[in-house]
């Protein structure tokens, strides 16, 4: 039986943390891009921390960051992998891998995960790479899903080069079953679509989550 890691992303609050509690995610992320709406600061971050589920990895997100940005940030934080949302270069990647030895999730738009030669470039020095939509000059964090038929050229590319894919981007409790069963990407990573109000709320990351896994249970359906 497959399974599909499975990230819940912008947590913020202790009310978030709680929402994860007795969930079977595989991971929490947290913004650490000042000025984002969801931008946790370091303080309040060893807060959030304490309360990750058992198992869970701490994933910290970041754009474009210097050298120093990422070492103050692990430095301050226990975390276990850096998700690059920028412009991040294949010699960034490799920086990070062998300065602090944790994961890299490198995100891309499926334009630049489809350009020849990026996941050759990439592969040795990422452990994932993730898929996410940009909208008006903005990476990630859009909440607009991307067209899924895109997916099946883009993993043929990253997983002949031995790196799974995962897909963000406009994923809720509604769709990601469609998702899992029709392209069974490695992974899922939803924020805004498991929230009310902005909070992130527990009865919709339950049925994200339930579903993703009835789903890990089905045989795969794809296209590929």
């Amino acid at each position: 039986m497959r399974r599909t890691f499975v990230k819940i992303c912008g947590l913020r609050t202790t009310s978030d943390m709680e929402a994860l509690q007795g969930v079977d995610l595989d991971a929490a992320g947290f913004i650490l891009v000042p000025g984002r709406r969801r931008f946790v600061p370091p303080e309040q971050l060893k807060v959030l921390l304490r309360m990750l589920p058992p198992g869970a990895m701490a994933v910290g997100v970041m754009m474009n960051p210097t050298r120093d940005e990422v070492m103050d940030w692990f430095f301050r934080a226990d975390l276990d992998a850096v998700q690059l949302h920028g412009e991040e270069s294949p010699e960034f990647c490799r920086w990070v891998k062998k300065t602090l030895s944790v994961q890299v999730i490198k995100a891309f738009t499926p334009d630049e995960a489809a350009e020849k030669g990026t996941a050759e470039a990439y592969a040795p020095w990422v452990d994932s790479v993730l898929l996410d939509s940009a909208s008006g000059g903005q990476k990630g964090g859009t909440g607009i899903r991307f067209s899924w038929e895109r997916i099946v050229e883009i993993r043929k590319k990253w997983h002949a080069a031995k790196r799974p894919v995962w897909v963000a981007g406009g994923l809720n409790p509604e769709n990601v079953g469609e998702l899992v069963a029709r392209f069974a990407p490695d992974g899922v990573d939803v924020s805004s679509g498991v929230e009310t109000d902005g909070c992130k709320d527990r009865e919709k990351v339950r049925s994200f989550v339930e579903r993703v896994r009835i789903y890990d249970q089905k045989p795969v359906c794809n296209p590929n």
